[in-house]
């Protein structure tokens, strides 16, 4: 575990991941390495904040998406399933979906969607 991750090497992991040199199983496996604990994203904006034990560190937004005001839970699990696509379009594509924000738990392997209106999915990360 590294307690100094700056937002440097965490920028590096994170380009790695979106430019498809790292699967999200081998992300995954980088942020846990590098401290990370959990992490959470905003649909819309594309920002994230990463936590680890003592600290917590915030991406810029990358994106303006606007997200769809009905919930389409079969459509946001069939995205979900597909973790291939890129990042910034698995994000368009869950915003219409009606997906807000979620929250990826490394230790616990799954992830949390909450919906427009307060819906929640709990998914296993499938890794």
């Amino acid at each position: 575990m590294n307690d100094n991750l700056t937002e440097k090497e965490l920028h590096t992991i994170i380009e790695r991941r979106s430019t498809g040199k790292t699967s999200f199983a081998e992300f995954l496996k980088e942020l846990s390495h590098s401290g990370i604990t959990e992490y959470d994203i905003d649909v819309a904006t594309g920002e994230a904040t990463y936590k680890g034990e003592d600290f917590e560190i915030k991406t810029d937004p990358q994106v303006d998406f606007v997200i769809a005001k009905d919930f389409d839970k079969n459509q946001a699990l069939k995205i979900i399933g597909n973790m291939t696509i890129p990042f910034l379009d698995f994000l368009r594509e869950i915003a219409n979906t009606g997906i807000k924000t979620y929250n990826v738990k490394i230790s616990e392997k799954k992830a949390i969607y909450v919906g427009m209106n307060g819906e929640q999915m709990v998914e296993p990360l499938q890794l």
